[in-house]
């Protein structure tokens, strides 16, 4: 899992301004006035405001603030009723869909339209509404990342564009304490599979330019997601199963936001490909699609990564098997593990889907091709061979 001596090709290293620690959400006012904000527009969902976070989050804020209460999954034909006036920045406070929405809220804001009308890469004109993000969970590392997911058409497409990366987040384990364990463990195993995927998703050196920073793993972005996939690995399940565990929680909030960074510049690949064709299929919510997707995704990868999960494996200590076929198994089987002491599901069917989904969940992850470049295996047709293998 060493990184090679770099090459001649170049490298871009984009993150926001971040403030971590408990208390972190008492520099809002500062963040705010850092930007010259003196309206803001506070984008949540109803949940975060009736949990108290809302309150405890604004607590610090000398100004009146309008809130728009965000769908629990963003889709192009949300924001019809978005306000607009007298309103010069966005805090977006909740999860990722929370944190998504405030993108939207700041994009449309600013240079008007409908979602749709971003769906892709690089297609936001300009300079968004100054943002700020406060991210309530550890998963989704939305906070760092210049990406929006919504669902279009049925299919959870993207919108990408660097202006879309918040200008300061503020990431505070405090306001995750006591979060059910049931968001949780899906939001961490999101963590769990950005660390993954960008750690051993295609070299940077074989992939081409992009209008984003999904350039491939690489010597800026591979040390972030080795140290979060072990941080969310040592302390998803007793964040689960002990909400008020303050180390548990604080290194959640650290690995979570680690992966995000490192995959927004590393870019994704087969396995939440997998996961958005599911979620928008079902209507689950993405930690249990990742859940489901998770074995299928590394097996089909397993012939190109063979070697790398198997250092992985003997890596968090889950195998100390010196062939590198033994030890990368034992790694796939520690991500079932993991899933199911989160008592998260394990199959397509559990979902709701079945071998009569198959040529549609074929289709569906092809045009992801935002996630498919830095997949580190060429992703074709034959995806399907894998998983028909799944679909049972």
């Amino acid at each position: 899992m060493d990184d090679p001596t770099p090459a001649a090709a170049e490298l871009q290293f984009t993150t926001p301004d971040i403030t971590f620690g408990d208390g972190a959400t008492d520099r809002l006012d500062d963040a705010l006035g850092r930007l010259g904000v003196e309206r803001p527009l506070v984008v949540t969902d109803r949940g975060v405001d009736e949990a108290g976070v809302l309150d405890a989050v604004l607590d610090s804020l000398p100004m009146p603030a309008e809130t728009y209460y965000a769908t629990t999954e963003p889709s192009t034909g949300d924001f019809e009723d978005l306000p607009e006036q007298d309103i010069d920045g966005v805090v977006a406070v909740g999860g990722g869909s929370c944190l998504d929405s405030g993108k939207l809220a700041a994009l449309l804001l600013v240079h008007g339209g409908t979602p749709v009308d971003y769906v892709g890469v690089d297609a936001v004109p300009g300079p968004i509404a100054p943002l700020v993000a406060v991210p309530t969970t550890s998963g989704t590392g939305s906070q760092a990342t210049q990406t929006v997911v919504v669902t279009h058409e049925g299919i959870k497409r993207g919108i990408s564009d660097e202006y879309l990366r918040p200008d300061i987040t503020l990431v505070d384990p405090a306001v995750t304490i006591g979060l059910p364990p049931r968001v949780t463990a899906r939001s961490g195993f999101d963590a769990f599979v950005h660390a993954l995927e960008s750690l051993t998703g295609r070299d940077y050196r074989w992939v081409p330019d992009r209008a984003i920073t999904y350039q491939g793993a690489n010597p800026l972005s591979r040390p972030l997601s080795r140290r979060a996939l072990h941080l969310v690995h040592g302390s998803l399940e007793r964040a689960v199963f002990d909400g008020t565990n303050r180390d548990a929680r604080r290194a959640m909030s650290l690995g979570s936001h680690l992966a995000g960074v490192a995959f927004s510049n590393a870019g994704l690949g087969a396995i939440h490909a997998i996961a958005s064709t599911v979620g928008g299929m079902t209507g689950r919510p993405h930690g249990e699609c990742l859940a489901v997707s998770l074995r299928p995704g590394l097996e089909y990868n397993l012939p190109a990564r063979q070697r790398e999960y198997a250092a992985i494996g003997r890596g968090l200590g889950v195998t100390i098997h010196d062939d590198d076929e033994r030890a990368a198994r034992a790694f796939i089987d520690e991500g079932d593990r993991l899933r199911k002491s989160l008592g998260l599901p394990g199959s397509f069917a559990a979902l709701g889907l079945d071998a009569g989904d198959l040529d549609t969940m074929v289709k569906n992850t092809l045009v992801q091709e935002r996630r498919l470049v830095t997949n580190p295996r060429t992703v074709t047709e034959d995806v399907g061979d894998t998983l028909a293998r799944y679909l049972g």
